[in-house]
């Protein structure tokens, strides 16, 4: 039987036994974390993040699509197709050392 994946409070727990922090030090340094990446991925930021023997993040800018003239695949009749709005993706690749890790 596969395990299951860790609540919130495990992963704090888990953190704060292995480290040797109380839960609210552990709770506080992941508070810490997300400020971070916040400010590094956020407007103004460098748009990357390498969070070591971990993962990298990276922000990607996609563009706004215009509305386009298409054929409704159903119906073969043709039809306009909407457009999409401009939106900031967030990449996350993890690094070679935690690629050696599960190896």
């Amino acid at each position: 039987m596969a395990a299951s994946k860790l609540t919130k409070t495990q992963f704090i727990s888990a953190l704060s036994e292995g480290s040797g922090l109380d839960k609210k030090a552990v709770g506080a340094l992941l508070d810490a974390l997300t400020k971070l990446v916040k400010e590094q991925l956020g407007n103004g930021g460098p748009g990357e993040l390498t969070i070591p023997n971990l993962i990298k993040l990276k922000t990607k800018d996609t563009p706004a699509t215009q509305d386009r003239e298409g054929i409704d695949p159903f119906t073969k009749q043709p039809r306009v197709l909407k457009g999409k709005a401009a939106s900031k993706k967030v990449l996350a690749r993890p690094v070679k050392a935690l690629k050696d890790l599960l190896a």
